[in-house]
């Protein structure tokens, strides 16, 4: 069974896992701690929830009560599977949970042993070199723009010369509409010119526009000036991309660092994993029969 299945039986038996693996719980004999018993099961003071957060000492002892309700019916329900399921099922169960505990130590552990620091390291030529060669297949999945873009709330009174300004972008004008946030005029701006921004992503930081209208309002080299009652919305598209154009090199960069973060650790653990029976057969600890 897959992965994924392991997980939905394990959180769908984690009692079953509580009954057989918690020993904690587990004794013949109660200790002056113990707040309730199931069974041979025992719920003990240290291992109920800090309840003093709450208004008064009634509403704790309900929440104390209600939580240990909780835990009495997780254990008869627990016991109540165990006394009606007919065994051939219990060890099926058991298999799973077995193989998840396996999928999920060994994971950890090969996540633990694969990771180097230096993959973080990936130099310029190294993500060129793998744009180049597969850059075919880095198609995009939705349209990107290159946009400036900014957004001022609809009390602002003087929008046409921030319009202008906007337009013209000098050094000047550039002081200008930084100066607009120490005024909290602001509710979203955008200026730098090299950055790829998903259609999405526009959607939802400029409010008119819409998955309806965007394509009015994004065209290349196109200006907008959108006014209405939540703000004044002005925005220069520099240049596009449609969905299934293959992603501009700037914008696939951070996929390409996963991509060769991701080939290192393979590429480590697989040389770990043959090392690893490589040990256990030097030390007569496996061997196969025929």
């Amino acid at each position: 069974m897959r992965f994924k299945a392991y997980i939905r039986f394990f959180f769908a038996f984690t009692g079953l896992l509580t009954l057989h693996a918690c020993d904690l719980f587990v004794t013949t004999e109660p200790n002056k701690e113990a707040v309730a018993r199931v069974g041979r099961s025992f719920l003990y003071a240290a291992d109920l929830p800090n309840f003093n957060y709450l208004l008064d000492s009634q509403a704790i002892k309900e929440a104390k009560n209600q939580f240990i309700q909780d835990w009495a019916i997780k254990q008869l329900m627990v016991q109540n599977t165990l006394d009606n399921l007919p065994e051939e099922v219990q060890w099926k169960l058991d298999q799973l949970v077995e193989n998840y505990r396996i999928d999920l130590y060994t994971k950890s552990y090969f996540d633990l042993i694969s990771f180097n620091p230096a993959d973080t390291l990936i130099g310029e030529n190294e993500l060129q070199a793998l744009y180049d060669r597969e850059q075919q297949s880095m198609r995009l999945d939705q349209d990107i723009v290159k946009l400036r873009y900014i957004a001022l709330n609809a009390t602002y009174t003087k929008p046409d010369e921030v319009m202008n300004r906007f337009k013209r972008y000098n050094k000047e004008d550039q002081r200008f509409i930084d100066s607009l946030g120490v005024h909290n005029y602001l509710k979203e701006i955008q200026l730098n010119d090299s950055v790829w921004l998903k259609s999405s992503a526009i959607a939802k930081r400029i409010n008119p526009i819409t998955y309806q209208n965007i394509t009015n309002y994004l065209q290349d080299y196109q200006f907008f000036d959108i006014r209405d009652s939540t703000g004044f919305y002005f925005g220069q598209v520099l240049d596009t991309r449609k969905k299934g154009d293959i992603a501009p090199y700037a914008f696939a960069q951070i996929e390409l660092k996963q991509i060769i973060q991701n080939r290192k650790r393979f590429d480590r653990l697989e040389r770990q994993k043959q090392d690893m029976v490589s040990e256990a057969i030097r030390k007569k600890n496996y061997e196969t029969y025929e």
